[in-house]
């Protein structure tokens, strides 16, 4: 069983990006901020704290080690795996890490509903589905400091997108141009995408939720992540 993520005695060191400057340069971009954004929203609340020491165990044991790829993971749907992926990358960013958000959750795209367009814009699939679309041409530059966003750029159930070559060259060049990318995925109870990631990016943090995930389904994913040369950092029980 892979290692539950705690981070009781790591010091957090979040810089202030939720101010004025952050928010007015977020305003200029066209992008607007769900209040589900603790990290922007309720700075001294219970759950921006339990974000802010996650934030701080991963730079410690990931980010810092190097390791530039992490994907978000989980059995099934409501675990809140976007609402952490999304805090977790605003929590990097308010940290100094160059990071880049990845929406791959093609079946039910959520990171659009805590980081806003308010245009619509080219996305992760057409990147994939057309090798002429370049990721600089897609991806979001600097919603806040130091944060990009790639959102999903809508919604198909074709499998074996992410299965590609397009995909694997475009999660490539995101791990060669970003400190850390986190990557949001589609619950494993739907599909396989969210192995497929985790083989790209090489490392997963498994999601769960509180008196609503199953172990063994947990369990599951975790050893279908491994014997797809995936590595798990651990797990984290949310409880928000």
């Amino acid at each position: 069983m892979s290692e539950t993520i705690q981070a009781d005695s790591v010091p957090t060191q979040l810089e202030e990006i939720g101010t004025a400057d952050g928010l007015d340069q977020a305003a200029e971009n066209s992008f607007e901020f769900s209040s589900d954004l603790v990290l922007l929203s309720e700075r001294g609340s219970l759950a921006a704290e339990n974000i802010s020491l996650l934030v701080s165990e991963l730079l410690s044991r990931h980010v810092q080690s190097a390791r530039r790829g992490l994907a978000f993971c989980s059995s099934s749907a409501d675990t809140g795996c976007s609402y952490l992926a999304a805090n977790v990358a605003v929590g990097m960013a308010m940290a100094g890490v160059r990071t880049l958000l990845i929406d791959a959750n093609f079946r039910d795209p959520k990171i659009d509903q805590y980081i806003i367009p308010n245009s619509d814009s080219k996305g992760l699939l057409h990147c994939i589905e057309n090798s002429d679309v370049g990721l600089d041409e897609a991806i979001s530059e600097d919603v806040l400091p130091n944060l990009s966003v790639l959102h999903a750029g809508g919604v198909a159930a074709e499998a074996g997108l992410l299965a590609s070559a397009n995909a694997r060259a475009v999660f490539s060049e995101a791990l060669r141009s970003y400190d850390c990318t986190i990557v949001d995925t589609a619950p494993s109870n739907q599909s396989s995408d969210a192995i497929r990631v985790t083989n790209m990016v090489r490392y997963a943090l498994v999601i769960a939720r509180k008196d609503h995930t199953y172990l063994n389904d947990m369990k599951k994913l975790i050893a279908d992540i491994r014997q797809n040369r995936g590595e798990v950092l651990g797990t984290y029980l949310n409880e928000f």
